[in-house]
Formats: structure tokens, sequence, C-alpha cells
């Protein structure tokens, strides 16, 4: 999270901005008795979710792992057979090889995740995040793409094990800053895709758009891709479907984007939706500036799912809209529990 002159202030005027003049007039909804508070029934919680990642069934309940941007790792497990949802949380631990890989981090700033199923093993964006004079880019040394061993199976797992940073090409750290990074993150088994969060000239203001590097995992081949023509603010997190199609999440603008590349990567296909994020049980409720979109993932059945990372500044109701809340749901906002949304693929 960024101080209010330096991230807040700015995002709340590209959102204005685009709420005149990039709109869609219709926007996603949300399926299926969603969005849901994302807290369990013991208080569990997550906080400033970033990534989610669904990895299968079990027991006939959706199973998710989830990063926030706080240093934490949850599995979620979710009863779509329950009107709303009944949604587990359960952390992760770290063993004691991670925790001192960690330890040496000013901030353990998760961003999207990922389970890459070739391998077995978890893929974590983590953000560059401190500054230091003698060395201003001293953030480079721990921002990146980390794979991560855990014990038992996916759906199960309750330890990580081990952490490593993976050796990506230089040339997708080129406009990387302390504290913007790659936001998102998707891998298939031949291809990275890393989404920046915002090109920035000094690391301070927000452009209009950014950077998505495709890395072949293979050659290390690296194909770079500006967002400005494809009227993409921000990327908070990505997904692909296949090697050659992704779905993305445009924080700034609160949309859902689809891009469709030809085999060499250029681009046969975008299209670009607004998403409808009301809060749990009131769809009335919509547009609240704190509400940030930054996570996107899919089930088997092609719905997708999407959390937020609450800008903690701004995430409350206006006065109208306290009097239709239960002291329960003000308390939320007040805690900065985050929401979870699930949409049918209006792309298709």
């Amino acid at each position: 999270m960024r101080h209010v002159i330096r991230v807040f202030l700015p995002l709340i005027v590209i959102i204005v901005f685009v709420n005149l003049y990039f709109a869609h007039p219709d926007g996603i909804q949300p399926i299926d008795n969603y969005p849901i508070w994302m807290k369990g029934q013991t208080g569990s919680r997550t906080d400033q979710t970033s990534g989610l990642c669904y990895v299968g069934e079990s027991d006939g309940k959706k199973v998710f792992i989830s990063a926030d941007d706080i240093g934490k790792i949850n599995r979620l497990t979710i009863d779509e057979r329950i009107d709303p949802p009944d949604l587990e949380i359960n952390e992760i631990a770290f063993s004691e090889e991670v925790k001192s890989l960690f330890q040496k981090f000013k901030k353990k700033d998760m961003e999207d995740i990922t389970f890459d199923k070739l391998n077995n093993k978890i893929l974590l964006s983590i953000e560059g995040h401190e500054y230091s004079s003698l060395d201003p880019q001293i953030y480079r040394k721990k921002e990146g793409i980390y794979e991560i061993t855990f014990n038992k199976d996916i759906l199960t797992f309750d330890s990580i094990l081990t952490i490593k940073r993976l050796n990506l090409p230089e040339e997708v750290y080129r406009h990387t800053f302390d504290n913007i990074g790659f936001e998102g993150f998707a891998a298939t088994d031949n291809y990275f895709f890393l989404g920046l969060e915002n090109y920035q000239v000094n690391g301070t203001e927000f452009s209009d758009s950014t950077i998505l590097y495709i890395a072949n995992r293979k050659t290390n081949e690296v194909k770079t891709i500006g967002t400005r023509d494809l009227k993409i603010s921000t990327i908070c997190g990505l997904y692909a479907t296949d090697d050659h199609t992704i779905y993305g999440i445009d924080r700034n603008r609160r949309s859902m984007f689809y891009i469709k590349f030809n085999e060499d990567f250029t681009v046969n296909k975008s299209e670009i939706m607004e998403m409808s994020l009301p809060i749990p049980f009131h769809k009335e409720i919509d547009m609240i500036v704190g509400i940030a979109p930054e996570s996107i993932t899919f089930d088997d059945e092609g719905n997708i799912y999407v959390a937020i990372d609450p800008w903690q500044n701004f995430y409350k109701p206006d006065i109208a809209s306290k009097k239709k809340l239960s002291d329960a749901e003000l308390k939320n906002f007040y805690e900065g529990v985050p929401i979870m949304y699930k949409y049918k693929n209006m792309f298709n």
C-alpha cells in the first residue's frame, strides 16, 4: 500500500477519468450468491488479498490458494452448495528455511500466485519493496517470481517447505521500481506472462498504460507488449487459459480484459469490460472507491473469481450507504476484510 500522495490520489483521479470515458455500459455482474466477505465463521480472514488461484475440488468444495500483500498465503475452501457460500480459511505455515529468507525482506510484498501443475510447484510474484540511497535499486534483489515447494498435495498442504527466486531475463526488470513490479503473473507449460503494475517514468505517478512481458520458459526469449492501444492502465492480476489466451484485471479502471494472441504474440483480439463490484448482500452499493480488484482465476467450469486488495484509507461506504449496513458489515469495512467475486465469462 502506498501513502496518499504517491498512489491513492492519482488512482482516484484515474478512476474518475475512466468512469467518464471508458466505462462499459452494462458491466460484468457477479453470479451465484457472490460476492462474499473473505472471512470465515471462526473469524479467520485474509488481509489485503492480491493473488488468487483455483487449484481443484475436494468433497464437493472448491479449493483456492491466495496470497496477501502483507506476506501470507492461505488455503481457501468454499462450499457453494450453501447460500451464501461458506468460506473456510487456513493460513499456510512457513518452514524455518522460508522464514529465514523472508526475514531479509523489508516487506514480504506478495502479489500474484499460481499453481504450476506440470512441476507440482507454486509460483509466487513478489514485489520489490526497499530503497536505499546507497543502493537505489536494492529492491531488484528481492522482486521477481519465486518457486515454492510444499508438503502433502495441492488440495491439502499446510506448509511451505522451500522457496527460490527464478532467473528471469533482465529485460523484464527494465521498468520496475521500488513497490512497482509484477502484480499480474500467469504461467502455462511453455510461457510466463508478467504484467507490470504500471509504466512509470519516475516511479511516482501513474500513467495511462503499462507493459506485458511474455517469456518463453524454454528459450528465455521475451516478447514485450505495450498496453496503451489496448486501453489497459494497470495489470494487477493475470490468468492464462492457454499459450495464446490471457485474462487480466485492470485495477485502476475496475475492469477485466481478454487478449487473444497470434502465434507470434501479436494481438489478434482484445476486449475490456468494466466489472460490477458491489458489497456482499447489497448489490445496490457499488463503486466504492476503496474496493480495488487485484486478482483473477478460473474454476473447472470456466467461472471467473476475483478478489480485492482494499485501499485501507478509502475502504468505507458513504454516509447514505452506512444506514443500510449492519454493525457486522461495517466492522468488516473498518477491519479491511477483502471481498471475493464470481463472474460468468462474458468474453466467450
